[in-house]
């Protein structure tokens, strides 16, 4: 029977004091990486609404619109958008398990960027753009498989639980769980 001690990054036996500042490092780079995703995507949007003249059109409007203008003339580009949607999830799923060394901190990794990705999506956007003017205002959340439409504050809500509860999964994980 192998009974080898595992080590964490400092030498120090896993549980030991480096564990929870180790755990802490990750969830700080994970919520750095969401917010640093936020601008990308963000800045997408805003040149996508320059393109289309959305500037003086709500999104929804907009979203429908560009949807249903791409697919008479340019039927490839809503594929595209939906293309680039499922890579966003593809690499919060890597960034989940770069991060995680467990199964239940991959989940917590992954929550966590997601959750903040989604909430500073919105400050980006507002910040660059003074968009969205209220939490009611409605938007077009995601393309796949149809697009979601609901007003700004629930997905807020429901990234900012995400967040939330990734961070505890993360914080909290037992040792040696999923191993």
């Amino acid at each position: 029977m192998d009974q080898r001690v595992t080590c964490g990054s400092r030498g120090e036996p896993r549980g030991s004091r480096g564990e929870p500042r180790q755990r802490l490092a990750r969830l700080l780079w994970t919520l750095l990486f969401g917010v640093g995703m936020a601008f990308t995507e963000a800045c997408i949007v805003v040149y996508l609404r320059q393109f289309f003249g959305g500037q003086t059109q709500s999104p929804v409007d907009l979203g429908h619109w560009v949807v249903e203008w791409f697919s008479r003339y340019h039927p490839w580009v809503p594929v595209v958008e939906q293309l680039r949607e499922a890579s966003t999830l593809v690499m919060l799923i890597a960034v989940a398990f770069l991060g995680g060394r467990s199964a239940r901190e991959r989940w917590g990794v992954f929550l966590a960027a997601f959750g903040v990705w989604d909430i500073f999506y919105y400050v980006w956007l507002y910040a660059l753009i003074r968009w969205p003017p209220s939490l009611m205002t409605m938007d077009v959340l995601f393309l796949i498989p149809v697009p979601w439409v609901a007003p700004v504050l629930a997905p807020v809500v429901v990234a900012l639980e995400m967040a939330l509860v990734g961070a505890w999964l993360l914080l909290k994980s037992p040792v040696n769980d999923g191993k």
